[in-house]
């Protein structure tokens, strides 16, 4: 097998260092803030906090789609992947423990706080060969001991898209964003897919986390909360080894306007963040499965309001390299094509490029009742005429039915083109058939 390195712009760690210096010494100019974010909240405990305290959650849910069959190409006639409820890909209307997550945490001193928490369930990050297991997606160290620069060492959320920092519990959907779960929630292949007799099945999903070591910390002047984090990360999610010695890169900032009004999760204020992540993956390209070094970038800006009864999001991302594209013909991977020369596969775009984002509001029709709508787009290869474009709406309620429990209902309105084809074309006639999907969904918490 021939090795052929890619060029890939690397970020300078001078620029990185003096970056972070200056970033810092602002910082130190206010004071610190005890009002909690997401970095707060996931990574530190109070002062006064207990050494150890156990909590966690289970996940039920129903999915059901419309079905159908793809109308055109090589699998006509198969199963579409999209109208599959996920991970099993078997049925289009399927009920799911979809995740048990027991955790621990708490502070060995006032200037040390760990956590640690386990998956299972039927989920993309617990279900390894067909099977369900148990899945460590936490386990984190943080020091206080430095002023304005905690310091968190683990596997944990990487600082990014806001919706992954958020995602169950407390979030007000079932399902993500096209945008988060096709461009960030990335999974790991060995190759891009195009062995027609590879099904190229994923080794892993990265849930939005890494292991690695991350400064943050945050601070207030006057009503405004500052925010930062800067990560260098292992690069492979939550595998625990690493396929190439390349760290990942991840920063981010956000200045909130406060209201002083509830805390936690359900602090009000207006926040406006941005963030930036960069690394490389080794990937089998080609038939002939030669392996080459590709670059993956994420970046993106967003706002998020919570302001008394009204609550909204938008958010934009935008990728270069490591495209996650779905499959063949939107097919089930493994599928055998209609003239038995083909298998269905998982695809990636090594140097292609994606945008999407999305806009979310919600608003609070009586005390734990809320009515939420959200409308989301991505555009996937975006640099060739194999873009692909896909919309979506999502309708939905959440009621809280006491402190633990908590329903959720949704209706998914989904949509999908290519652009760059005409409407005869395979893509679009099977982008046509897209079904919508409707979901239900009960949270306890413990």
């Amino acid at each position: 097998m021939s090795t052929r390195i890619v060029c890939i712009d690397r970020f300078s760690p001078v620029r990185f260092v003096l970056l972070l210096t200056v970033l810092l010494l602002g910082l130190l100019c206010c004071r610190p803030a005890y009002a909690v974010n997401w970095f707060m909240l996931q990574g530190t405990e109070k002062p006064d906090a207990p050494a150890l305290r156990w909590g966690g959650f289970l996940l039920l849910d129903y999915q059901r789609t419309d079905g159908g069959d793809l109308p055109a190409g090589p699998f006509k006639g198969e199963p579409m992947m999209a109208s599959l409820i996920s991970p099993n890909l078997r049925s289009s209307s399927e009920a799911n423990v979809r995740k048990f997550q027991l955790g621990m945490r708490g502070a060995l001193s006032n200037k040390i706080a760990y956590s640690v928490k386990t998956i299972s369930g039927n989920n993309a990050a617990s279900r390894i060969d067909d099977n369900n297991r148990i899945r460590l997606v936490e386990s984190s160290v943080t020091f206080s001991y430095i002023p304005g620069a905690r310091v968190r060492l683990g596997m944990f959320k990487t600082p990014s898209v806001e919706e992954s920092l958020g995602f169950v519990p407390p979030c007000n959907y079932i399902n993500l964003t096209n945008a988060t779960n096709m461009l960030m929630q990335e999974r790991f292949f060995e190759a891009d897919g195009t062995d027609p007799g590879d099904d190229n099945q994923f080794l892993i999903a990265g849930c939005c986390r890494d292991i690695g070591i991350m400064l943050f910390d945050s601070f207030t002047y006057n009503a405004w909360e500052l925010s930062y984090a800067a990560m260098l990360g292992n690069g492979h999610g939550l595998q625990l080894s690493d396929k190439n010695d390349n760290p990942d890169l991840y920063l981010y900032l956000a200045a909130e306007r406060l209201r002083g009004v509830g805390k936690g999760v359900q602090r009000e204020g207006w926040k406006m963040f941005g963030w930036y992540q960069e690394g490389q993956r080794t990937l089998e390209v080609g038939v002939a499965h030669d392996e080459r070094v590709f670059r993956r970038c994420r970046y993106g800006v967003g706002t998020t309001l919570l302001w008394q009864d009204l609550r909204m999001e938008c958010e934009i991302v935008k990728a270069h390299g490591m495209i996650f594209a779905g499959t063949d013909g939107g097919a089930v991977p493994g599928t055998m094509s209609n003239n038995g020369m083909m298998v269905a596969s998982y695809n990636i775009l090594p140097e292609d490029q994606a945008l999407g984002w999305y806009f979310d509001i919600g608003c609070r029709i009586f005390p734990e009742f809320w009515l939420n709508a959200r409308y989301d787009r991505l555009d996937l290869g975006t640099e060739t005429h194999m873009e692909r474009q896909v919309e979506t709406v999502t309708l939905g309620v959440l009621y809280k039915f006491s402190r633990h429990l908590r329903g959720k209902l949704s209706y998914e309105i989904r949509n999908g083109s290519a652009p760059h084809q005409d409407d005869a074309s395979v893509a679009n006639q099977n982008l046509d058939d897209l079904s919508n999907r409707f979901a239900a969904q009960m949270l306890y918490l413990f």
